[in-house]
């Protein structure tokens, strides 16, 4: 029997929304931030909100972080950021 493909290996050439989930560890060497350095931030809305990955596990979205590295990130970028690449061409 042969295999069907559902996706063809170019669909994954460009892909430009997909984003990545990081963990604390990884979050701690990009930013130089202790978590709890990180948590006070997120609190204060400075920083990005982590998200639940599980009952004890949670994640930043790399490209919320990388935005907050350049100076880019504010609170609601994720939103502004899908109606900028929505607008007109």
């Amino acid at each position: 029997m042969k295999p069907i493909a559902i996706v063809e290996e170019s669909d994954f050439e460009f892909m430009p929304d997909v984003d990545q989930i990081i963990r604390e560890p990884v979050c701690r060497k990009l930013t130089t931030l202790s978590n709890t350095t990180r948590w006070r931030l997120e609190k204060e809305g400075k920083f990005p909100k982590r998200r639940k990955l599980g009952r004890n596990a949670t994640g930043y979205l790399l490209s919320e972080v990388q935005a907050w590295i350049r100076g880019e990130w504010y609170l609601g970028w994720k939103l502004n950021q899908a109606c900028l690449n929505d607008g007109p061409a």
